[in-house]
């Protein structure tokens, strides 16, 4: 990827966002045959990264802050700080 060479025009979150999503069509090879879809969620994820937020992960139902085990105890998720 290091043959990859995109220009950010401005600083803002927004053109960040574009640029790290150009690399990732590319890199995905994505470019040309990307769907609209694909597009608007990964510049979604992008501009979440970007801002250091929280990607949401639609296609995760489980995903839950507060978890509940078969007795409706709420359960902690080593996975998350």
């Amino acid at each position: 990827m290091s043959d990859v060479t995109i220009e950010i025009e401005g600083d803002s979150d927004a053109a960040v966002a574009l640029a790290l999503l150009r690399m990732i069509a590319v890199a995905e090879g994505k470019e040309e045959d990307g769907d609209r879809n694909w597009y608007l969620e990964t510049y979604a994820a992008c501009l979440a990264v970007v801002r250091d937020a929280d990607i949401l992960d639609l296609d995760d139902e489980d995903d839950d802050e507060d978890r509940e085990d078969g007795d409706g105890e709420a359960v902690d998720d080593p996975a998350r700080p």
